[in-house]
């Protein structure tokens, strides 16, 4: 998974300009590019773990090959089911998918798919607007904050999981 401490720095730094804007249009600014950074961390981290479970399990390099440029590459998202879910399965198969699904923290895991569903209605909401006045809301980098360490803890657990398992 991508260092947990870069992203962590970022969302702070944010926080502290978020903390300390003189209008309300700059803590929107604030709080949409500390949504969309903790978005394109959580997708480097999903495509960061599928590789190296990939490179762990396949052991032919044109298999690797494939999936960075066919799985991975192609793949834009971070929802657990269309994005995630379907990545890994590409690698380890439907079977392991369900061991590994059965062998995680049961409530890190639904932590972890509640807050990947509301980032990413968020997120889209976002990303498809843009600030034409100060009357709408956006989750204070603070918050955004708390979802980052509920969605690294459900990234971690998948992803150590993922290593105990037999191949």
């Amino acid at each position: 998974m991508i260092s947990r401490s870069y992203i962590e720095k970022n969302l702070r730094q944010l926080d502290r300009l978020y903390n300390s804007a003189g209008t309300q249009k700059e803590k929107l600014y604030y709080s949409k590019l500390a949504m969309l950074e903790l978005c394109g961390w959580i997708e480097e981290s999903m495509d960061d773990i599928v590789e190296k479970c990939a490179h762990r399990v396949l052991k032919k390099s044109s298999n690797k090959t494939y999936v960075a440029k066919n799985i991975i590459r192609p793949t834009y998202g971070f929802e657990y089911e269309k994005h995630f879910r379907k990545m890994l399965m590409s690698v380890i198969g439907l079977k392991l998918i369900e061991k590994l699904e059965n062998k995680v923290d049961a409530v890190k895991h639904t932590i972890f798919t509640a807050e990947l569903n509301n980032l990413k209605a968020a997120r889209n909401k976002e990303a498809h607007t843009h600030l034409k006045g100060v009357t709408r809301t956006v989750d204070a980098p603070s918050v955004t904050i708390t979802r980052f360490h509920s969605v690294y803890e459900g990234l971690k657990d998948i992803e150590n999981t993922l290593k105990r398992l037999k191949h």
